[in-house]
């Protein structure tokens, strides 16, 4: 019998003897089988538009409740919010539907926001002017890298920086919003992948205490002229902490296939991740890790498990277990 079977079985199991009402076996511990009502996997709702301050253009915004979110009324739940919201929010999804039916994390809200799906690419586009610091310039990494980009891929023009109001739009605007009315609890967690990445340290470094927990997934931290790592740089010089908990995750075949390595997104990375480790910053924990074989599209759903699983490791030992034990 395989493991999956397995699970499935002692869940349904327990599930069973919880509707019963008789007493379940204390060695079986699927956290949602115990919540009378619960769900089995999380429930997405209809995307929302918000129009930010002083942007331009709308945002929209998903959101997937717990499985348990309506069978306890009196529950509030992490936060974990999705840069790149047509890309990335349902991979965010599964693997936290995948996480806490093995009793790997707790639940969680997600909140996407970005573009909607149903824009396509031209959408997706308008992430370059989200998640850009406002310093002047093009998207073009720094050094050999932009002046490859700018020969060999092609000049881009200089467009809208808007890092720093979309910044304020998720925390300002938006976050008091929606946890106005949801049931937040008071982790906030930022993911990002990519460009998403780079945003998402930007924030860490920009609003220091307004995420304590996050997930870059190949940052490209050259972009902008290597703007994050200059803005690292003045952070480092204020003597501020840094009261987050880091996963920080890359591919290493981005190492080897020509578009990454223009973009210097495993460079960026090692020397992001290197930083903060010699920096010693107070309150910060961090762990970098790079995947061997995997690609810049490959990589991102282990960095996804994988930080989910760091980032609420703690939660995660107080469950316990999903699987029955062996009898003493």
């Amino acid at each position: 019998m395989s493991p999956l079977t397995l699970f499935r079985n002692a869940g349904l199991a327990v599930a069973a003897l919880a509707a019963t009402g008789l007493a379940t076996p204390a060695a079986a511990n699927p956290q949602l089988a115990y919540i009378e009502g619960a769900r089995a996997s999380m429930e997405r709702l209809e995307p929302r538009q918000f129009q930010a301050d002083d942007m331009p253009y709308e945002h929209t915004v998903s959101i997937a409740l717990p499985a348990s979110y309506h069978a306890q009324p009196e529950a509030t739940y992490p936060v974990v919010w999705v840069m790149d919201n047509a890309l990335m929010t349902r991979s965010v999804v599964a693997m936290v539907d995948l996480l806490v039916s093995g009793n790997d994390m707790p639940e969680v809200i997600v909140i996407g926001v970005g573009s909607d799906e149903t824009e396509g690419l031209a959408g997706v586009q308008r992430r370059y002017m989200d998640f850009s610091p406002p310093v002047g310039g093009n998207f073009l990494p720094d050094g050999l890298n932009g002046k490859v980009w700018d020969e060999d891929v092609g000049a881009l023009p200089e467009m809208p920086q808007l890092a720093d109001k979309y910044l304020a739009f998720l925390v300002d605007q938006l976050r008091p919003a929606l946890c106005g009315e949801l049931r937040c609890g008071e982790s906030h967690t930022i993911h990002g992948h990519s460009a998403g990445g780079m945003f998402a340290a930007y924030a860490l470094l920009e609003r220091p205490g307004a995420f304590d927990r996050a997930i870059l997934g190949s940052p490209f931290m050259r972009a902008n002229g290597g703007a994050v790592l200059d803005r690292e740089e003045a952070f480092a010089e204020s003597g501020q902490s840094l009261p987050t908990d880091l996963y920080i995750g890359v591919g290493g075949a981005e190492a080897d296939e020509w578009f990454p390595a223009v973009a210097g997104i495993v460079p960026g990375t090692a020397e992001f991740a290197n930083r903060l480790t010699l920096r010693g910053y107070e309150g910060l924990t961090l762990k970098t890790r790079f995947y061997d074989g995997e690609d810049h599209y490959t990589v991102a759903p282990r960095v996804i498990m994988d930080g989910l699983k760091y980032l609420f490791r703690e939660e995660a030992a107080a469950i316990g277990s999903s699987w029955p034990q062996r009898p003493e």
